[in-house]
């Protein structure tokens, strides 16, 4: 009898167990762990976001925090342990993940580019800034994917406008193209008399000055590399051109340059500037000083809604290590992509939606300047991610900052960026 016991508990014991382990496993798979930065749950309605897509699956469970670390190479030493502590991060810039890029510690994310998330529905300069080459240089893919954007812009106040008498029909008249310098400068000088704070702001940080420098440029040219790729153009004729009219800007008190972004913030937000190039975020940053959006309208440069401008942007992306990569690209389309969260972040913060189809019904402010933002985002490009992005930053900022502000010379200081920048690694991480 007791052996008839005995055996019955085995048979219960080996049933019982594969079932608590399969259980056990059915439900660690309900288990997603999601990290944001700061800034990213402020400006995102991410908890609500991740409330709705956990009341459509009752049955799965999302741990949303904040993350301590933002560099993402930082995680790497436990990706090499085989562990990460999180299965989605929402946030990062191609800067700050390409060691991650090209380590291929990212999870292709290019098999979710469909339906609704199909290439050709995304705003065509935004998804471009999450196509890579692969590490093994086996063609191309998309380790990440841009979920909001910014675009390089000028933004103008309307009422320094009309006093100016440059607004026309509703809107400012075109600035003059860069081939008429003169009509160029005038332009800003009608500005200048009604500015007192100053006709044109540029941000000349190591950030900005990249796209200060290479957006005008573009705009000219459609290209602002070296035909070879070996960083930006810094022989042609336009970008001598620009880099003179920079100096010229600032010689007249046309051109008010400072050097940190606050600085670049506080002088638009008097509202007592006429123009400011920066990201449209930013420019938007005026409203809420004066509670009117019609204070503000955009501009492009010369030949920018053609040859584009400069964008970046923030993607979402999914450690390889991950074991529940299936359910964050799940959480990835109908949470991060969803018109809830793409489109609260631009009516509150002014962050640009990723998909064209957000740039209509849902969008509650700035609606008759939107054909002008995604004219220009539609044909920008984003800075090129060379292995040597942040050597190269640092010497273009030594000499494109002192010629801007007219303490060097063009040529001089052109010449200083090709001699010091020649033995750098000019391989670009992005695909073409």
């Amino acid at each position: 009898m007791e052996r008839k016991s005995v055996a019955i508990v085995l048979v219960l014991a080996i049933t019982i167990t594969p079932l608590f382990v399969l259980g056990w496993q059915a439900q660690a798979e309900k288990n997603l762990r999601v990290y944001a930065p700061p800034w990213i749950h402020k400006k995102f309605p991410l908890a609500e976001v991740t409330k709705d897509f956990e009341e459509n699956h009752p049955n799965i469970n999302v741990n949303l925090e904040k993350a301590g670390k933002w560099s993402a190479p930082k995680y790497i030493t436990e990706w090499k342990g085989g562990s990460t502590s999180f299965d989605v991060f929402v946030g990062g810039s191609g800067s700050m993940l390409g060691p991650v890029i090209s380590g291929n510690w990212l999870e292709p994310l290019g098999d979710m580019l469909h339906g609704t998330m199909a290439k050709d529905e995304f705003v065509g300069g935004f998804l471009a800034a999450g196509h890579y080459k692969k590490p093994n240089g086996d063609g191309t893919y998309y380790p990440a994917l841009p979920f909001m954007g910014e675009v390089a812009i000028v933004g103008v106040n309307t009422e320094i406008m009309k006093k100016s008498g440059l607004w026309e029909d509703g809107k400012p008249k075109p600035i003059p193209s860069f081939s008429n310098t003169e009509a160029f400068m005038n332009y800003f000088e009608k500005i200048k008399k009604n500015a007192p704070v100053g006709a044109h702001i540029q941000i000349w940080d190591r950030e900005f000055m990249q796209y200060n420098y290479a957006g005008p440029i573009l705009a000219m040219t459609g290209a602002f590399q070296e035909e070879n790729g070996k960083g930006f153009d810094i022989t042609s004729e336009a970008a001598h051109k620009w880099l003179g009219m920079l100096q010229e800007m600032n010689e007249k008190g046309v051109g008010e340059w400072v050097t940190t972004d606050a600085a670049g913030y506080s002088k638009w937000k008097t509202g007592a500037s006429g123009s400011f190039y920066a990201a449209q975020g930013h420019i938007m940053e005026l409203v809420s000083v004066t509670e009117d959006e019609s204070d503000i309208a955009y501009l492009g440069w010369p030949g920018s809604k053609e040859n584009g401008s400069i964008i970046w942007t923030h993607s979402v992306w999914v450690p390889k290590v991950s074991s529940k990569v299936q359910l964050a690209k799940q959480y990835i389309r109908e949470a991060i992509f969803s018109a809830k969260f793409q489109q609260w972040s631009f009516n509150n913060y002014g962050k640009l939606p990723v998909m064209e189809a957000y740039y209509g019904d849902g969008i509650t402010w700035f609606q008759d300047q939107m054909d002008t933002i995604l004219s220009i985002a539609n044909a920008s490009k984003p800075i090129p991610l060379y292995a040597d992005i942040d050597k190269y930053l640092d010497i273009m900022k030594k000499y494109l900052v002192d010629s801007a502000f007219g303490r060097m010379e063009v040529d001089k200081a052109l010449n200083k960026i090709k001699s010091e920048t020649e033995d750098l690694d000019f391989n670009n991480l992005r695909a073409e």
